[in-house]
């Protein structure tokens, strides 16, 4: 899979899991696609690693994770940053922990990479495309 997008910059993705096995493989997925990856056990760790690296433009979360969930995730990161971020959801849960599902990619786990992958590249084009229109001319 080769992206224009990549070809400006590497984008740079964080995974946000509990179960260490998904986060190597999706890591190792996205790094043999091109992107780096960086990863979090716990939703804390995540936005801990969100302040100290404003250049990432995606998160990749689970839903289900002790403590803090996906949804938690994504309503603190959207509150504390001001900068666009793409969020895909995982799940293997039928809960949806009250996400409006409709507004993000979502994947079933066990996840399939080339689905997972192709997910990746729609939301960073469509994010792409809104970065552009929201520049001032």
């Amino acid at each position: 899979m080769t992206s224009d997008i990549r070809k400006v910059e590497m984008i740079k993705i964080l995974v946000v899991d509990d179960e260490r096995e998904i986060l190597d493989e999706i890591a190792e997925a996205l790094t043999d696609e091109g992107y780096e990856a960086v990863c979090a056990d716990r939703v804390d760790a995540a936005l801990e690693i969100l302040r100290n690296q404003p250049d990432i433009g995606m998160v990749v979360t689970d839903l289900k994770m002790p403590g803090k969930t996906g949804v938690d995730l994504i309503d603190e990161a959207r509150a504390e940053f001001e900068r666009d971020i793409a969020f895909i959801v995982m799940s293997g849960s039928p809960d949806n922990f009250g996400l409006d599902l409709k507004e993000f990619p979502v994947l079933r786990k066990p996840l399939d990479i080339d689905k997972f992958l192709e997910a990746v590249q729609t939301a960073l084009s469509l994010k792409g495309a809104q970065d552009r229109n929201r520049r001032p001319e």
